[in-house]
C-alpha cells in the first residue's frame, strides 16, 4: 500500500526527542512517509541547546529541490527555520513547486524559543516568516508565546484563547491553532483552531504531570501534517494529532534523566 510523502523542514535534534528526528518518527507511525531537509545542526539534549550550525542556503536549496523534484509530497511540516536567508530560500522554492501544479498542505510550527529559552529564530527573521511562508500555510500552530509575537493580544486565561485564536487567525489569514499548555493553574491543556471567517475548534486534554514537554510541539505539528496528508480534512487532523500527542505523552518513557515521548505509542 502506498503512503503518502510528506516533508519536514526543520533543525536537527542531536537528543532525539524533537526536530527532525521527533518528525520522522511521527510521520512514520502516523502512516505516512517521510522526507526530510535540514535547516540547521544543533547540539542539544532535553536540558538545552548549547550550538547551532546554520545550513548553507544553497545546500538547503539542494535538499529541497532532491526531495520536491522526485516525490509527489502531500504536506509540508516547517520547524526551526533559524535566519531570514533561510526562510526566504525556502518560500521562494516552494512558491516555485506550487506555480508548477505540485499541490501540498502547509503546516508551519513558529518555533522561536526553545522549552530551556534558546533562540531559535533569529528576530530579524520574523518578518520574513510573516510576509513570505505565512500566507501559503493551511495552518500556524503557535504556543502563547509566539503568538504575542506573531500579533496576538496578551493571553492569560482559557477564556482569552478563543477570542485571541479568531483575532490572530483573522491577522495572519489563516487557520492558527493557539496552544494554551503554557496557561498556569488550569487542570487542562486548551487548544483553539481558529479560522478566519470565525469558525472555532476546541481540543482538551487534562496536564499529564512528571513529563519534559520537550518535542511535544513538534511531534504535535508533524502529526497534524501526516493526518492532512492522509486526507482528513483540517479540524479532523487536529483531533487524531491531539490524540496521538495525548497518548505519546500517556505512554512516555525514560530516557536520560527524563521521560521523553513515545512517538509509537499504542492508540
Amino acid at each position: 500500500m502506498q503512503k503518502p510523502v510528506v516533508l519536514t523542514i526543520a533543525g536537527s535534534d542531536s537528543g532525539g526527542g524533537a526536530g527532525i528526528q521527533a518528525d520522522l518518527k511521527t510521520f512514520n507511525s502516523t502512516g505516512s512517509f517521510g522526507t526530510s531537509v535540514i535547516t540547521c545542526l544543533t547540539a542539544q539534549n532535553p536540558d538545552g541547546v548549547t550550538g547551532i550550525l546554520e545550513v548553507d542556503p544553497d545546500f538547503l536549496e539542494k535538499q529541497l529541490v532532491a526531495v520536491l523534484s522526485y516525490f509527489p509530497v502531500k504536506a509540508i511540516k516547517t520547524g526551526m527555520l533559524f535566519s531570514e536567508s533561510l526562510i526566504l530560500r525556502i518560500s521562494k522554492i516552494l512558491k516555485e513547486y506550487k506555480a508548477k501544479g505540485q499541490n501540498f498542505e502547509l503546516v508551519l510550527d513558529p518555533v522561536m524559543v526553545a522549552t530551556s529559552g534558546a533562540k531559535l529564530l533569529q528576530d530579524e527573521a520574523i518578518q520574513s516568516l510573516i510576509s513570505e511562508l505565512i500566507p501559503m500555510a493551511s495552518l500556524v500552530t503557535p504556543n502563547l508565546d509566539e503568538a504575542k509575537i506573531l500579533g496576538s493580544g496578551e493571553i492569560s486565561t482559557i477564556e482569552s484563547m478563543e477570542p485571541e485564536a479568531i483575532s490572530l487567525s483573522k491577522k495572519l489569514g489563516v487557520p492558527v491553532l493557539l496552544k494554551g499548555g503554557h496557561i498556569k493553574n488550569s487542570k487542562e491543556a486548551l487548544d483553539v483552531l481558529g479560522i478566519p471567517n470565525g469558525e472555532t475548534f476546541k481540543y482538551a486534554k487534562p496536564f499529564v504531570e512528571d513529563f519534559n514537554p520537550h518535542g511535544t510541539g513538534c511531534t504535535y505539528s508533524s502529526a497534524i501534517a501526516s493526518y492532512l496528508a492522509l486526507g482528513f480534512s483540517l479540524p479532523e487532523s487536529v483531533t487524531k494529532a491531539r490524540e496521538f500527542l495525548h497518548a505519546a505523552i500517556l505512554q512516555s518513557f525514560p530516557a536520560g534523566k527524563t521521560k521523553t515521548l513515545n512517538h509509537n505509542p499504542k492508540l
